[in-house]
């Protein structure tokens, strides 16, 4: 499982496009138009340099200090000093996370990205984590312009907090921008009275014909859908010059082109500045051969901007050393016995939670996720704590699978008593005997099979929609949530996921920001009594 992370960059120098330096830009030929849009996106509160396992030229990956506001705001003032057209900032939104946001309500987030030079930002999901309203008071006094294309806000409190498109003159050229908001919106964050106007195609095909009727150049998309729907989108809806992207957390290896739009990702925690730059016809359209994606690493060899680093520091000297977020009226155990030997009770809280705000059939979660190791005692609960119960900020993941791959995965799973690969669940009811024969795998290239069946499992249910529990069926598809690590890194050996799991989804959810979620609404969250979901058998 990953302590941090990592974004992968190698494969730009293997393409040749590499990191480059912030006057890298291509050369223009004279009398056209140049335009250069620069951002970034899922800064997720980032606001200081952090250390992160990076590749950051063709030697591989090392550890180095990246990211930071002042070191972009840097960034973008160079840019906008040796460009030779316009320069437009984007985010394409979920930069309302951490510290920061938990302290400060957006403002302090909001206020250092207008200072360091965004213009324009489109909200994601985790805007909305702590409600609607605390958003709209975050927006009030914001220099860039918020966009909300596909989001329903009519008679509710973000009314008149953010625009569903933006047409904006550029010395000669018109540019329409719109938004759009991950499809998962409704039951990721807390919407309130928020919801979808509509699908990201059906949006984007209204937006696009509402700003070509008014004229517009050209039309860029500031989402927040992820690059696969990205991709998708492009393919859809014509029309669409360029796709800013966000929501995937991972910076594209190279510019895409799909159905003459061009498509980049802003990646994640403002480790690099995302830059493209075009060239214009005579007619204002894009030369498609002209575009030129480059990948700008915020690395500590770049000066901070003394405004930027000054207005940080204000907002930082009054960050508490714990953010307090709720309180527990009950201990919260959770070392390696009491997550790994059996049902735990702090498990089978989060379960539940995930189990209830996605809707599944039930939830698997490996022990080895649940860290902390150490017993917290009633009080207060603290970002500190939280973070340090998901030290891996594993993404919970959506997918859909045959009952009968759950025998095997539970065998699996009863094969590693005592060890982090030992299942946690919700939705289901087992009974387990350590004692009985132990499954067992092999790996032949690489697929994994079971060469050995287990016989730990004894009894094996699953929770009904009338909240029953009944036998498992084989052929029956089931709505799972997991981890990332289990569903697409094979983690502990669990390979049935990736292989036999269907329409898998990346939900962008942590067990940090489920249990943020959660507090900001209840205040307090105390782990039920054990009610017997896994029993361990001692005797035949």
């Amino acid at each position: 499982m990953k302590a941090t992370r990592i974004i992968l960059f190698s494969v730009l120098c293997i393409l040749g496009l590499g990191w480059s330096s912030p006057s890298a830009a291509p050369s223009m030929t004279a009398g056209a138009s140049q335009l250069t849009f620069l951002g970034t996106a899922d800064l997720q509160g980032q606001l200081e340099p952090s250390l992160r396992s990076i590749a950051l030229d063709a030697g591989g990956e090392k550890i180095a200090v990246v990211g930071g506001i002042a070191r972009i705001a840097t960034l973008i003032k160079e840019i906008r000093k040796e460009s030779q057209g316009p320069v437009i900032i984007l985010s394409a939104g979920d930069d309302l996370m951490g510290r920061y946001f938990h302290t400060f309500n957006g403002h302090a987030i909001f206020t250092l990205l207008g200072r360091a030079g965004y213009e324009i930002l489109a909200l994601g999901n985790h805007e909305f984590d702590r409600g609607p309203g605390l958003l709209a008071e975050a927006l009030e006094e914001t220099t860039f312009v918020p966009l909300c294309s596909d989001l329903a806000i009519k008679d509710t409190v973000l009314e008149g907090s953010c625009q569903p498109l933006l047409i904006r003159q550029y010395q000669s050229v018109s540019i329409g921008f719109f938004s759009l908001m991950t499809p998962n919106f409704p039951f990721i964050t807390t919407t309130g009275k928020v919801s979808l106007s509509g699908s990201p195609a059906a949006v984007a095909q209204q937006m696009v014909s509402e700003l070509r009727a008014q004229g517009t150049d050209l039309v860029v998309a500031i989402t927040h859908i992820g690059a696969d729907l990205d991709r998708q989108l492009a393919a859809e809806v014509e029309g669409i010059d360029i796709i800013f992207g966000g929501h995937s957390h991972a910076y594209l290896p190279k510019l895409e082109t799909v159905n003459k739009s061009l498509i980049v990702n802003g990646g994640e925690k403002g480790a690099a500045l995302v830059r493209l730059d075009v060239k214009l016809s005579s007619d204002r359209k894009i030369i498609p051969e002209s575009a030129a994606y480059t990948l700008i690493p915020v690395t500590e060899s770049i000066s901070q901007d003394q405004e930027t680093a000054q207005h940080l520091q204000h907002f930082s000297d009054q960050l508490p050393a714990a953010i307090v977020l709720g309180k527990t009226e009950s201990t919260w155990l959770l070392d390696k016995n009491a997550v790994r030997s059996g049902e735990s009770t702090v498990a089978d809280m989060i379960n539940d939670l995930i189990l209830d705000k996605f809707q599944v059939d039930f939830v698997l979660n490996n022990a080895g996720a649940f860290r902390g190791n150490k017993e917290y005692p009633p009080g207060p609960i603290t970002d500190t704590m939280l973070h340090e119960i998901d030290e891996f900020e594993n993404d919970v993941y959506l997918l859909k699978i045959k009952g009968k791959y759950l025998y095997p995965i539970l065998e699996h799973s009863a094969a590693l008593v005592d060890q982090g690969g030992f299942l946690q669940v919700a939705g289901l009811r087992l009974s387990i005997n350590p004692g009985k024969r132990a499954q067992e795998i092999s790996q032949r290239g690489e697929d994994w099979q079971v060469v050995k069946p287990g016989e730990r499992i004894i009894e094996a249910q699953i929770r009904n929609r009338d909240g029953s529990y009944g036998p498992i069926e084989a052929e029956k598809e089931y709505a799972l949530a997991t981890n990332a690590y289990l569903a697409q890194n094979e983690g502990d050996q669990y390979y049935w996921f990736k292989k036999y799991g269907r329409d898998q989804v990346n939900t962008y959810t942590t067990l940090y920001s489920l249990l943020a979620e959660k507090l900001n609404t209840s205040q307090v969250l105390n782990p039920p009594p054990p009610d017997g979901r896994i029993r361990l058998l001692t005797a035949d």
